[in-house]
């Protein structure tokens, strides 16, 4: 199991207080959308959360909080490819279901944890 820890910062709040708002979010890999309100957790040069919620039929990256460590502008460390690599092989992005008691506790400043395994996702904000 990975722990991912994504720190209250301006730009997390504002990405639950957006994604509060917004009513039609993008479904990642599929030519689909859904009412369920959520992020989209992304592996790639680093794991980070960001915005899946269309604005006027339309999806724009707005918000990208990266994981605490997983960050390659700031996480500089030569084991950074190797520990996002533990976490997945393949890069990837997934929709991550918030309800709105824990948009309202990230907007208000809670930190968002995500629990990782090959079979399971566990979200705590």
């Amino acid at each position: 199991m990975h722990k991912l820890t994504f720190k209250s910062n301006k730009t997390l709040k504002s990405l639950a207080r957006e994604t509060l708002f917004a009513k039609e979010f993008k479904i990642a890999y599929q030519d689909k959308t859904t009412k369920e309100k959520s992020f989209w957790l992304v592996k790639d040069d680093g794991i980070y959360v960001m915005n899946c919620y269309l604005k006027d039929g339309k999806r724009k990256v707005e918000h990208v909080v990266y994981a605490s460590g997983y960050n390659p502008k700031y996480d500089k460390h030569d084991d950074l490819w190797e520990r996002t690599y533990q976490v997945s092989g393949d890069d990837f992005a997934e929709n991550i279901p918030l309800d709105n008691s824990a948009l309202n506790r990230l907007r208000d400043g809670g930190n968002l944890t995500i629990n990782l395994s090959d079979t399971q996702i566990e979200v705590i904000a």
